[in-house]
């Protein structure tokens, strides 16, 4: 009777250890994707936001007080539009930066906490795989906010490098003509 109790003791906590490994897995595998994030998110963060914000409004100002015409030149219209429009993206690209750095920050905190918990067996063992789960959809929203940031920091500096220095110039030759 005591070798099968003793068994069957052995048993579970053999099947929990491999849980456990498996759980302990799975968070090491989204830290590293986390981490990769981290650096790519690193790599393409524009540090110089807020003097582009300002170079463009300045220009935008200039075109304004000193540009005077009852016809306007539809490519030259598009332009400008175009290059208000990157304007505009400007603001929203600094704040999904900051709460893309935010969301990592947490998400790394969260799965070093949850580790912490799977390893010393804390908490509630039976929603490990929910929890894992969680973390994994967080993981994910993170990759598709970085995805986000990444193509609209590559739209506005398209526009910018295409129209900024022909504006430059535009509000120049107006300038020097007055």
């Amino acid at each position: 009777m005591n070798k099968v109790l003793f068994l069957l003791v052995l048993v579970t906590f053999s099947c929990s250890d491999l849980e456990k490994e498996a759980h302990l897995g799975t968070i090491k595998t989204l830290e590293s994707a986390l981490l990769t994030t981290r650096e790519t998110f690193e790599t393409i963060k524009v540090d110089s936001l807020f003097e582009m914000q300002q170079r463009t409004s300045d220009l935008e100002r200039s075109l304004k007080q000193n540009y005077h015409s009852d016809t306007v030149n539809l490519a030259f219209g598009r332009r400008v539009d175009n290059y208000k429009r990157m304007r505009r993206m400007l603001v929203p690209l600094g704040n999904v930066g900051t709460k893309l750095s935010n969301a990592i920050t947490e998400e790394a905190t969260q799965l070093q906490l949850l580790f912490q918990d799977v390893e010393n067996g804390f908490g509630a063992r039976d929603k490990y795989d929910e929890y894992i789960l969680l973390e994994t959809k967080k993981c994910g929203q993170i990759k598709l906010l970085l995805e986000d940031y990444q193509k609209t920091k590559t739209e506005a500096f398209d526009i910018y490098n295409n129209e900024h220095k022909f504006l430059v110039s535009f509000v120049e030759q107006i300038m020097s003509i007055e």
